[in-house]
């Protein structure tokens, strides 16, 4: 479960555990459902281990980072959640690799901020360099994870309003973060829920205001048609590109 990513945002993925539990309302069609079921496996009933090979692969990819001098961000974990409880037995040895690999950026996503406090490293300090942490609010009910990963000390802090459900007002948590992810939901066509481009356009604009980044990663048709538009997977934004990183390097 390490590969080059076809996730706009990331270089790669590196999952330490895949599986998880469905905590809100932005799980409903989680992805990691199709892929799991394919391989054989049960998605939604906790985290499983990866095999080593797995975890050995941040330390290649790190290895190319230093090679190539090149910014490469691995985002883990895409088929889980990094501080999922039921991950708490493997997650020391996954921050003895992340703080071994440093020459990447780690992206950790997660929708369990509440959690963060109790699971970081005793050297974490004000955060390692080249860690950004992230949450997931794509629906006013998730914005109390905003406030939750507020609190804690990062290099980097964002938002992944993906799947995007309803219109955002994030300008109270902007001053508290550095990047902003937007998205359509990615689920089959007639399970996909409406995501509207104004409400991209809306956030686009307050990131502006704030000064924080914003990365458009897709905008897909629903099953209703073409009125929701036509599908949008590079980021265009009223013909501009929206693919905008914070400008936070590790080197």
């Amino acid at each position: 479960m390490a590969e080059n990513s076809k996730i706009g945002w990331t270089t790669h993925t590196v999952n330490f555990w895949t599986g998880c539990n469905k905590v809100s309302a932005e799980c409903a069609n989680c992805y990691i459902g199709p892929l799991m079921r394919r391989r054989g496996a049960e998605p939604f009933n906790g985290p499983i281990r990866t095999a080593q090979s797995t975890w050995k692969k941040a330390f290649q990819f790190n290895r190319e980072a230093i090679a190539t001098g090149e910014t490469v961000r691995i985002f883990t974990c895409s088929m889980s959640d990094f501080f999922h409880d039921g991950a708490d037995a493997w997650r020391d040895e996954a921050w003895q690799v992340i703080r071994e690999c440093d020459q990447v950026i780690w992206q950790i996503l997660t929708k369990r901020p509440d959690l963060i406090a109790d699971r970081l490293p005793s050297d974490w300090g004000d955060g390692y360099r080249h860690v950004w942490l992230g949450v997931t609010a794509g629906c006013r009910d998730s914005s109390w994870r905003l406030d939750e990963l507020a609190k804690i000390p990062a290099a980097c802090r964002f938002i992944s309003a993906e799947p995007l459900l309803e219109r955002l007002d994030l300008r109270p948590h902007l001053a508290d973060f550095d990047w902003v992810i937007t998205g359509c939901e990615q689920a089959a066509r007639d399970k996909r829920r409406r995501m509207e481009l104004d409400w991209v356009r809306d956030i686009d604009s307050q990131c502006r205001e704030a000064g924080v980044a914003h990365f458009f990663k897709q905008y897909y048709p629903t099953k209703e048609g073409k009125e929701f538009g036509l599908p949008c997977e590079d980021g265009m934004l009223d013909a501009r590109h929206v693919h905008e990183f914070p400008n936070i390097l590790v080197h």
